[in-house]
């Protein structure tokens, strides 16, 4: 692949919000594409994710842990979701705050979903002035938002074109880091958390580790 091509692409794009070229950045190379997930484990996520966004919300643990057991689905969950679920289920406890912060982290992970079903083409773009759906989105992987009847059909969209996703969100994520660290003004319509999801979710198809050790170094 170009990655100069794909960098100058981000480029222009990040132009839209009035942010500059990053040229500190390092551009991708063919080592970080050496390794892809298959749309079965994306799919599988998709599912996992879905479930903790359901307990988030107030759906029964028992169904959830029901639903994830009937779909071999509970090894797709991060090891905080599973947390999240026993403390649900009353088998470990968390303080308030823990439970609080995990929550809202949970929360954050519609746009890591989001993300998900773009590289699957069940999404048509990632804008990100836009954040996720507020519809049931997920029902267009899982029809009545049952795992079970999940589609079987779905391919990854092509390498060059997730690459080039992943560069912009990778070009985003520092200007967000940047401004956090250095206290500077985040003007762009832009959520910092999605941003992060969406990076977190397109990173992990190109590495072959639990979820929550994604490397999101510059």
């Amino acid at each position: 692949m170009d990655y100069v091509a794909i960098r100058e692409r981000s480029v222009r794009r990040l132009a839209h919000w009035q942010l500059s070229d990053p040229g500190v950045l390092p551009l991708h190379c063919d080592a970080d594409f050496e390794w892809m997930r298959g749309s079965y484990d994306v799919a599988a996520r998709c599912h996992a994710i879905a479930a903790a966004l359901a307990l988030q919300h107030g759906a029964p643990p028992a169904r959830i842990r029901r639903a994830l057991h009937d779909n071999d689905l509970e090894r797709w969950l991060a090891d905080t979701e599973q947390r999240y679920l026993r403390h649900l289920e009353r088998d470990v406890t968390m303080n308030a705050e823990e439970h609080h912060r995990t929550a809202v982290d949970i929360s954050w992970r519609e746009e890591a979903l989001w993300a998900l079903l773009w590289s699957i083409e069940l999404v048509d773009d990632l804008p990100p002035d836009e954040l996720c759906d507020r519809g049931p989105f997920y029902e267009r992987l899982a029809p009545d938002m049952d795992p079970a009847k999940g589609r079987t059909d779905v391919a990854l969209r092509s390498l060059p074109e997730i690459a080039a996703m992943l560069d912009f969100y990778y070009c985003l994520h520092w200007y967000a880091r940047k401004a956090q660290y250095h206290g500077q003004r985040w003007d762009a319509p832009i959520a910092p958390g999605a941003v992060l999801e969406r990076r977190r979710a397109l990173e992990w198809l190109f590495q072959d580790v639990p979820w929550e050790d994604v490397d999101l170094g510059a």
